[in-house]
């Protein structure tokens, strides 16, 4: 009698998973079970495939790793660029304009002053208020600046202006009290004072400025870069494709020609495509809008308003040195062909909804250059004509002066606003976009596999 041979009952496909785990373990086969786990993997894929429930299956899973990918690519973008707009609308934005406004601020105190010195011996209470009150606001930004803190480089810009501000002031009180007993040691001190202003103060602020200026334009890179909004929509693209392919496998296998779970996913993961390419494109339109509406002009209006502070201190400097004043005269000469051909020419060619705040420089700052010119001709003439010189200069050049400072105050003001507006409508919809694009993900991914799982229950 032959023996009898027992038929072999085939391996499950679960079981396979289980062997390649054994022959791992100690005493096994170590590597090389570790190595066949791919064909493994692939081998149980194909087993699956073959019939349509285990393609459902495959289906799901895929789906659901594709709709999460395209969520973590959204909100990951998201993210980033309210980063980003955050970093430039409460940081780097506002330390930016008070750095401007510093700038301004320190600039007309060093004019006022010189100003008021050319005067006489009795200062006028006008221009002492002026003087105070650009020096309190001045203090005031800096404290401002000081708490906002920031980076080593602009901790260190700072602390130059914090402790150097006070030498100043104190200066400009010695040059006072020698001016008010008739001692010309009081243009000494004045100078002094003026000259650490302009070559160590001043500097220190701009360079605070520039740090934030980067900070800005940094910001501005992050918050509308061209990979945030293209990876979002390559993967929602494949997203979309994989559900309509979805779609396509239930009619072929299932015949079923709609499967309303699957449609209702399809349509979510449309919508979460649409709306946050949608939102990139409008926050990128309102962050270039406030770039070209608010932060260029006021940037340039505030170089167009400390340029000329600059060339008014000049020129009350020069007269108070009576004649020893080549230098002054140079850098008002310099500074004034600057101003006229380079920066007030291309604050007039903004154009802009605050255009016309801009429009009136040009026109005062000529009618202030034309007596400044004036007063220029009456020193250099032989006899040297210094008191009408300086009645010209702190009587109808000073009011034209403080006419074309004004309007440049305003027109800066005007475009900050612009900005700070820009920043805050830009970042305004991405904080609900992140909830949203969460939102829509779990839901598609909840709609995509019960639609799947209902027709696989229909196999059993």
């Amino acid at each position: 009698m032959s023996p009898v041979t027992a038929p072999v009952a085939p391996v499950p496909a679960h079981s396979r998973w289980a062997s390649a785990a054994v022959s791992a373990a100690p005493g096994g086969p170590g590597i090389r079970g570790w190595a066949s786990l791919p064909r493994e993997a692939v081998a149980l894929l194909r087993s699956g495939a073959r019939t349509t429930p285990g393609l459902l299956r495959i289906a799901a899973v895929a789906l659901t790793a594709l709709i999460t990918l395209f969520w973590a690519a959204a909100l990951a973008s998201t993210l980033v660029r309210q980063s980003a707009v955050d970093a430039v609308r409460d940081r780097a934005g506002p330390s930016f304009v008070a750095a401007q406004r510093l700038h301004a601020d320190l600039s007309a105190a060093d004019a006022t002053v010189a100003i008021a010195y050319l005067a006489g011996t009795i200062e006028p209470a006008e221009r002492r208020q002026a003087y105070d009150s650009s020096i309190e606001e001045a203090g005031r930004e800096l404290a401002a600046l000081t708490r906002a803190g920031g980076g080593d480089e602009a901790r260190a810009a700072l602390e130059t202006v914090v402790t150097r501000l006070p030498v100043y002031t104190g200066w400009v009180e010695q040059a006072r009290a020698n001016n008010r007993q008739g001692h010309v040691v009081g243009a000494a001190y004045l100078w002094k004072a003026s000259k650490l202003m302009r070559e160590e103060i001043l500097p220190a602020v701009e360079t605070f400025a520039a740090i934030n200026a980067d900070r800005i334009d940094d910001g501005y890179r992050r918050g509308t870069h061209w990979s945030q909004p293209t990876a979002v929509a390559v993967l929602g693209a494949a997203t979309l494709a994989a559900l309509a392919g979805a779609q396509w496998l239930l009619f072929r296998r299932a015949n079923r020609v709609l499967n309303p779970w699957l449609l209702t996913a399809t349509l979510l993961m449309a919508a979460s495509l649409v709306v946050t390419l949608a939102v990139f494109s409008a926050e990128r339109a309102r962050l270039v809008e406030a770039r070209d509406q608010g932060f260029v002009p006021m940037a340039e209006v505030g170089q167009a308003r400390v340029l000329g502070l600059r060339v008014w201190g000049d020129h009350s400097l020069s007269l108070i040195a009576r004649g020893d004043s080549s230098a002054l005269d140079a850098d008002a000469a310099a500074t004034t062909e600057r101003l006229g051909k380079e920066v007030l020419p291309a604050v007039a060619a903004l154009a802009g909804p605050d255009q016309e705040t801009r429009t009136v420089l040009r026109p005062a700052w000529v009618t202030y250059e034309g007596l400044s010119g004036q007063a220029y001709r009456l020193v250099t003439e032989t006899a040297g004509r210094f008191p009408d010189a300086v009645a010209i200069t702190v009587g109808d050049g000073a009011v034209a002066f403080e006419r074309y400072d004004a309007a440049a105050a305003a027109a800066f003001e005007s475009s900050a606003l612009r900005f700070g507006e820009g920043l805050a409508a830009a970042d305004g919809r991405l904080p609900g976009l992140a909830v949203a694009v969460s939102v829509l993900a779990a839901a598609g991914v909840a709609l995509m596999a019960i639609g799947l799982w209902r027709r696989i229950e229909e196999y059993r």
